[in-house]
């Protein structure tokens, strides 16, 4: 299709969703003033079925709508959702009348809310963007009313990344940071705690390329695929990190890994938005700092491999500081170099028992709502729309 006649398209979409939404919410109000209105948007192409959870419980609520709004990315994981909507990022500006705004990945543009919410999508204290993009990023959630996140450790990152960039701690305009457990993680484990499939693999999970490049994987991706190949028992998969799959440059380089490898029985790669097949068809996972590998731990009680070019860099900078990064002997081995990978990988598939049950013990101690993430979800938001707003 003609690039101007599908912006059009989508201009024309948008525009017709926001009247609708703004004429069909003034009309509900009107005839039930107890009616409180729960706007969710979806901006990125991503793994939403968690977040699809928690909205049909919220519907079954009393007195309580929600409306979904999605984009070209993400239209394909939301579309097909009762009281769907395409709108454009840019004409949130334009919703009224909403009381909840709400994400689970960060936007620049919001509605006419009452409360904004984010709901923070990683685990652990993972670094959140490089350090050159952390103040705008922290500028962007200071427009939120309240961050839900995960676990007290996330909190108190993110809070302290807060605090370091406010020009005044007393009259700055500050989110809410409220610990509602892992609604991912529950969900997983969920889906998971009934596998039957063969964990015959070795799940290979790097995080985004772009991101913190002196201590990212990227540039060993392809050596630490053959050296498992050629010199172990196991199967390996490949799952590239989504935000590499939409970069034109990343993914030539993927389809390349892809055509490299394709005949080999032993390689398959997951391109799938959900990440279920390849977390039940695997008993370990190698990753540097994808946040991917706290979910992967906790949901399996299975062990990591984190694979880092640059370690001793690593331990003397700030980020060791992060619990993701002190914790991670206790879930797994860190390797710093290709030499040393198959000799870990069997040593830790030894161990997977001894793994297990440390996993156990740090699950219990990381996340507090384990397995009631969707409870602790619906109780806040309930709580958020009975505040009065200051």
């Amino acid at each position: 299709m003609n690039l101007k006649i599908s912006k059009m398209i989508r201009f024309l979409l948008s525009i017709k969703s926001v009247l609708f939404i703004n004429l069909s919410i003034k009309i509900k109000k009107i005839f039930n003033k107890d009616l409180k209105i729960i706007f969710f948007y979806f901006p990125v192409k991503s793994y939403q079925d968690n977040i699809l959870e928690l909205i049909d419980v919220i519907k079954k609520e009393k007195n309580i709508e929600v409306i979904l709004g999605y984009n070209l990315g993400s239209s394909n994981e939301v579309k097909n959702s009762e009281k769907a909507f395409f709108i454009n990022l840019g004409y949130l500006k334009f919703i009224k009348q909403v009381d909840i705004f709400l994400s689970s990945y960060v936007v620049y543009d919001f509605p006419n809310a009452v409360n904004k919410i984010y709901i923070n999508h990683d685990i652990y204290d993972t670094p959140m963007v490089d350090a050159e993009k952390e103040e705008n990023l922290i500028k962007t959630l200071n427009k939120c009313d309240y961050i839900f996140l995960s676990s007290e450790i996330s909190i108190a990152a993110l809070q302290k990344k807060i605090d370091y960039y406010s020009k005044s701690k007393i009259d700055d305009k500050k989110p809410l940071l409220i610990n509602t457990g892992y609604l991912k993680l529950d969900h997983v484990y969920e889906n998971l705690k009934s596998n039957k499939l063969d964990e015959d693999s070795i799940l290979l999970a790097p995080t985004l390329s772009s991101m913190l490049k002196d201590f990212n994987l990227d540039e060993y991706l392809d050596s630490i695929i053959k050296e498992i190949l050629d010199n172990s028992d196991f199967k390996i998969i490949y799952r590239p990190h989504p935000g590499d799959k939409v970069n034109l440059e990343k993914s030539l380089i993927i389809n390349n890994i892809h055509e490299k490898y394709r005949n080999n029985k032993n390689f398959n790669i997951d391109y799938n938005t959900s990440y279920l097949d390849s977390y039940e068809r695997s008993k370990i996972l190698i990753t540097d700092f994808s946040g991917t590998a706290y979910t992967y731990a906790f949901s399996k009680l299975k062990p990591i491999i984190f694979f880092s070019k640059n370690e001793n860099n690593l331990i003397k900078s700030n980020f060791n500081d992060l619990y993701f990064f002190k914790d991670r002997l206790k879930v797994g081995k860190i390797v710093q170099n290709i030499d040393n990978l198959n000799e870990e990988i069997y040593s830790v598939n030894k161990q997977i028992k001894f793994y297990s049950n440390q996993i156990s013990l740090l699950r219990s101690e990381r996340i507090r709502f384990f397995k009631n993430s969707i409870e602790q979800n619906i109780l806040n938001l309930k709580n958020i729309l009975n505040v009065e707003k200051q």
